[in-house]
């Protein structure tokens, strides 16, 4: 591992007064255990391409349904298999940057599958050749960068893994500790604007952030409740907005905290609970580059949320 600049910020990430706030705009599907089109059932993660349309890995149902960005049906696919386009234990999404492909992570069928964009099955591969035991990796997040190259947060080998867009292992960097550079039980990924890469190193509840070859810049955060740059052990997703601004999901504590680029403190929102706003162990969130929206799976509500940020006129 390669250190450039490294610099711990965990407490500058606190120091900043709020000045933002976000607000509940919409919430749709409820209890899809019945597997209606346009309803989810324990919905896990989400991505959303530059038109603003919206994928959603709807685990409970083995599928993945496509909305529009006010969260009408556009189209779905998948059910529960180990066929080409079946999942089980579908766990993670994205869209590449041209929003051409669509790539998914299943958990129990050991795999990544590539499809284009409304939902025929392009290629798929697992983890044989990536110079570890195959059975062993259990990626949980994926994200791509401006040139299309896919990274996975493998968790069970505190490690990030690359392949080529088709599936052709390239590299891995990071090893398991709480060292600069280490990772216990990495998941959340993320690019922002400048190819720079986000990981979530929940075992350490913190955040840290890497150029896209494995170079550490910094990290911030530490253990801690309902407090400025603070996290639980579970810090599942990690977004980032147009302006280059990071979000933070905590499932245990249901809270949302957004940070600049450099990791200092900007707001934070969120509850437990089941009315419009609260939240019952969200898993992932996503952010509408057209509009700045926020959106949430809040995965035991069965649900998707639309946060909006307030203007100071509202």
């Amino acid at each position: 591992m390669i250190l450039s600049n490294a610099t711990d910020i965990s407490q500058n990430s606190i120091a900043i007064p709020s000045k933002e706030s976000y607000r509940f705009v919409r919430s749709w599907s409820g209890d899809g255990s019945n597997g209606n089109d346009g309803q989810l059932n324990l919905p896990h993660s989400l991505a959303i391409d530059r038109s603003g349309n919206i994928y959603v890995t709807d685990t409970g149902n083995d599928r993945v349904e496509k909305f529009s960005p006010d969260g009408s049906i556009v189209s779905k696919w998948g059910s529960e298999g180990t066929g080409n386009g079946q999942f089980v234990q579908l766990h993670d999404i994205n869209v590449s940057p041209d929003g051409k492909f669509v790539y998914t992570v299943e958990l129990s069928n050991h795999r990544i599958q590539k499809f284009t964009s409304n939902g025929t099955f392009v290629t798929k591969w697992g983890y044989e050749n990536t110079g570890g035991e195959g059975a062993s990796r259990r990626p949980h997040q994926l994200a791509l960068d401006s040139d299309g190259k896919i990274y996975l947060t493998d968790r069970a080998n505190s490690e990030i893994l690359v392949f080529d867009g088709n599936g052709k292992f390239l590299t891995k960097w990071g090893s398991k500790g709480a060292g600069v550079g280490q990772f216990i039980k990495p998941h959340g990924i993320v690019f922002n604007s400048e190819d720079q890469l986000y990981v979530t190193d929940m075992g350490n509840s913190r955040v840290q952030e890497f150029y896209k070859n494995g170079t550490f810049i910094r990290m911030w955060g530490s253990p801690g409740q309902e407090e400025r740059g603070k996290f639980s052990d579970s810090i599942p997703g990690i977004a980032v907005d147009r302006l280059d601004n990071i979000y933070a999901i905590d499932r245990l504590q249901s809270i949302i905290q957004k940070f600049d680029g450099n990791g200092s403190f900007i707001t934070m929102w969120g509850s437990k609970g089941s009315a419009n706003g609260t939240m019952q162990k969200p898993e992932d969130l996503a952010i509408n580059s057209l509009t700045g929206d926020v959106y949430v799976t809040d995965t035991e509500n069965s649900r998707i949320q639309e946060f909006r940020q307030v203007n100071s006129t509202e």
